[in-house]
């Protein structure tokens, strides 16, 4: 299986390196290289509320209404773009009228207004940035092609960023670390020292709030629980990540959460090779079987729920003008904590009790996890979710 693991880590970086070669000329317009191939998908897209009314911009009956996907890894990483792919095949397999292509391993801005700008001029009607860190980007081609709906995720939208956006332009607000509080519960659940840590891509709002949702979570259950992470700034590093992981490792972590794509396969190198069991827990995709002798549960963030939905607003010419689209544990039951599969044994009954309580929680609103950015208590910034008081959210920690 490791070497497996390898051999896909390869491919992905080769890819990775081949994309940016072909695309480090500034002039190259073209198209990048895609791929439609859709994988298998068991959920359905939930119920979502958004504050934007109707637009009559739905396609014309009868004819092929072509969505672009931009993302920053690939669509079979297990991960953050795989999630997404799920999504955007799953609309197009309810609608044979909507054809999906996926522009695979997009990760720095001029890419996102080289590709986006290309694939408008080319007539594609959706453009859907998977990228929460591509806000220039995205206003920059939704200024130059009014005619093309272009949606961004995850992003927050304020009020201001609201009153300055382009008619054609969207925000979707997905709160993924709804997901990593739940996997932080379960966490403080199983851990054996009482540490537990998280290694993540970048630091960014959008991001920077699913390791504090992680440590949030924990400190639902244990308040005083000892949280260490580090920032790597790489999706894709397997090296890296795996050199940061040893480091938590050696502290004293043994439950550590991943916020990166593909280079986690260097975290579960790291916990594999490790002297006692070190659990990881993957994000944004059920990634048991990157390696189930180490993954623990995985913060699914509904990403496929929402590309779908999107989508298919899009197709339904139900996005809005300026509009912003917010999905949560409340009203996405995509947003989860994956299953343990065969480590269910490392939450015994009363564990599992707890758990469950919290989720019910979660789901009716009686936890409130707080907003990255808006809000009297807010977990954008990085040890945010250590200053906050969890019985003021609705937790009620063992004593």
């Amino acid at each position: 299986m490791r070497n497996n693991r390898l051999l896909k880590t390869l491919a992905v970086i080769f890819a990775f390196a081949m994309f940016a070669a072909a695309c480090g000329d500034d002039d190259d317009a073209t198209p990048a290289a895609a791929t439609t191939t859709a994988a298998a998908v068991t959920t359905t897209a939930a119920a979502v509320t958004t504050t934007a009314a109707a637009a009559d911009t739905a396609a014309p009956a009868g004819e092929a209404f072509r969505v672009a996907l931009f993302s920053p890894g690939t669509a079979d990483d297990l991960s953050w773009s795989h999630a997404w792919d799920d999504g955007a095949q799953l609309a197009a397999a309810a609608n044979p009228l909507i054809e999906i292509t996926h522009v695979e391993l997009l990760n720095e801005p001029d890419a996102y207004v080289q590709q986006g700008s290309a694939f408008a001029e080319e007539g594609f009607d959706f453009l859907l940035f998977a990228h929460g860190a591509m806000v220039d980007p995205a206003i920059e081609v939704a200024t130059n092609f009014p005619d093309t709906q272009v949606c961004l995720a995850p992003h927050h939208a304020s009020a201001d960023m609201l009153a300055a956006t382009p008619d054609n332009l969207c925000w979707i607000d997905i709160d993924q670390h709804n997901a990593n509080f739940l996997t932080g519960v379960i966490a403080a659940l199983v851990t054996k020292t009482g540490k537990i840590g998280s290694i993540n891509g970048f630091e960014f709002p959008a991001l920077t709030r699913q390791p504090e949702g992680f440590h949030l979570g924990a400190r639902c259950v244990n308040p005083n629980i000892e949280f260490s992470q580090e920032y790597v700034n790489t999706w894709t590093d397997t090296a890296v990540a795996k050199a940061a992981t040893q480091a938590l490792i050696a502290g004293g972590a043994d439950v550590i959460s991943s916020s990166t794509d593909s280079a986690v396969l260097g975290i579960i190198d790291a916990a594999q090779e490790a002297d006692s069991q070190v659990w990881v827990v993957p994000a944004y995709y059920d990634s048991v079987t990157l390696g189930p002798d180490v993954v623990l549960t995985s913060a699914v963030h509904g990403l496929a729920e929402a590309a779908t939905m999107m989508i298919e607003r899009a197709v339904a010419g139900e996005i809005g003008p300026a509009s912003f689209h917010s999905f949560d544990a409340t009203n996405n039951p995509g947003i989860v904590a994956a299953s343990l599969y065969d480590n269910a044994d490392e939450l015994d009954a009363a564990s599992k009790a707890i758990f469950d309580d919290i989720d019910a929680r979660v789901r009716s609103g009686a936890i409130a996890i707080p907003d990255e950015t808006e809000g009297a208590v807010t977990i954008g910034a990085v040890g945010s979710a250590a200053d906050i008081d969890v019985e003021s959210i609705g937790c009620t920690p063992a004593s």
